[in-house]
């Protein structure tokens, strides 16, 4: 395929962070009748999407899970200028035999310190579900490392009720957001609340201010 900026982009992530264990290594890129072919490591494993319902209920699986993910990410948030996923949902996450996940698709990942390539802050099709205020908003001056803190506490949220925290069309969450209701319910037993009150914020400023903070919730 022809690469464009953004398939560079990501190309030049995952050989910048190709020291970290869980996200997609690049063996080789050939020349083919000009066209680039990549080559990546296989993956064995099963996506979340697909095996979202085991987790359901279950505290330990889903904070293992959210937590290993906070750890991949987090030398992306600490790099200066930072680097965010901004798609974080189930389809890119694949998990792997030993229940250890591995984040994929940087495609929209965004360096702050680089002028961006979409036109728009909005959230990308099919990723509203776990998409923040600020990305419905189209605020691309909001987005930050804690835009993906936000996306992390809808997908924990997701994973153990196995239903959105809010509501279950694009345009309801957008009405929700727009009204800047973030209710959601919760049970007893869920051991996990603490880390939706810090992340389900509808402003960056008021969820967790590092990428530590974020993760000792999850502790």
């Amino acid at each position: 395929m022809n690469y464009g900026k953004r398939e560079i982009r990501e190309l030049n992530i995952y050989k910048e962070f190709e020291y970290i264990a869980d996200i997609p290594k690049i063996l080789s890129i050939e020349n083919y009748e000009g066209d680039k072919i990549v080559f990546e490591t296989f993956i064995q494993g099963e996506n979340l999407k697909d095996i979202f319902k085991t987790y359901k209920g279950n505290n330990d699986k889903v904070t293992k899970l959210i937590s290993h993910v906070c750890n991949t990410l987090k030398p992306f948030w600490e790099r200066n200028p930072s680097i965010i996923h901004r798609d974080i949902k189930p389809s890119n996450i694949i998990v792997r035999p030993n229940c250890i996940p591995v984040v994929i698709d940087f495609g929209i990942a965004r360096d702050l310190g680089e002028k961006s390539i979409t036109d728009t802050g909005q959230p990308q099709p099919g990723s509203w579900r776990f998409a923040t205020p600020e990305q419905y908003a189209g605020k691309k001056e909001l987005v930050s490392y804690r835009t993906d803190f936000f996306s992390l506490g809808v997908l924990a949220y997701y994973l153990f009720y196995n239903k959105l925290p809010f509501e279950d069309t694009k345009e309801a969450i957008a009405e929700k957001y727009n009204q800047k209701d973030l209710s959601y319910d919760t049970v007893e037993e869920c051991k996990l609340t603490s880390f939706f009150n810090e992340t389900l914020k509808v402003l960056p400023a008021e969820r967790p201010r590092t990428p530590d903070i974020l993760i000792s919730l999850l502790q």
